[in-house]
Formats: structure tokens, sequence, C-alpha cells
């Protein structure tokens, strides 16, 4: 038995990113009930569902656990995520570590005087 996850799918992610209204696409009646068993179930009864149907799986306990989940997830399905500022949110870059614009990094102070 292999201890190695499977890759996630980026089909499967599309559909995970719907079901968590993050994107993506929705799946067919079936594979989204899937989904939501997996998302609702207790862990005993996760980790059934999620050995059967380890792609499924894999994804919504990376959206539900992982703080970069969602990121990841977005990154497989293809998604292009774009950066904002955190205080003008501008898409114009380049940006700080901080996830601002320089325009906001270094504002120019009122006197005009830098």
């Amino acid at each position: 038995m292999s201890t190695k996850r499977p890759t996630i799918p980026a089909e499967v992610a599309a559909h995970v990113l719907s079901h968590f209204g993050r994107g993506g696409y929705p799946a067919g009646d079936w594979t989204e009930l899937l989904i939501t068993l997996i998302d609702r179930a207790d862990m005993i009864n996760r980790t059934k569902l999620a050995t059967t149907f380890p792609d499924y799986g894999d994804a919504v306990l990376l959206a539900k656990y992982d703080e970069n989940g969602i990121a990841v997830l977005q990154a497989i399905a293809g998604q292009v995520v774009k950066l904002r500022c955190l205080r003008c949110r501008d898409e114009d870059g380049p940006f700080t570590d901080a996830q601002l614009c320089e325009a906001c990094a270094r504002p120019i102070p009122l006197d005009g005087v830098a």
C-alpha cells in the first residue's frame, strides 16, 4: 500500500472551490453530494470517503484545514489570483512584503516635501 497522496486534478480543484464559494465551477449532482458528504462527515466517515475518493478527499481537507489551501486549489485550477494593495485595493504593483503598493508603502507627506 502506497502512502503517497495523489495529485489533485484541476477539475477536482475547480469543483471544490465552487463548493466553498471561492471560484471554480460546479460539479454534477452526484459529485457535489460527495464533496458535501466529505465536508460534513465526522472524522471516521471522512477518512473512509477520502480513502475511497482520495482526490476529492485531499482537496476538501486542503480547503478546510490548510491556511493556504484555497490559494493552492486556485493555482491548481488555473485561476489567476490578482494581488491587491491592502490599503487602496489597487492592482498596480509592485507590492511590498506587507502587501502594500509602492504609493501606499511610501506616502507623500502632506506638506509635499519628501
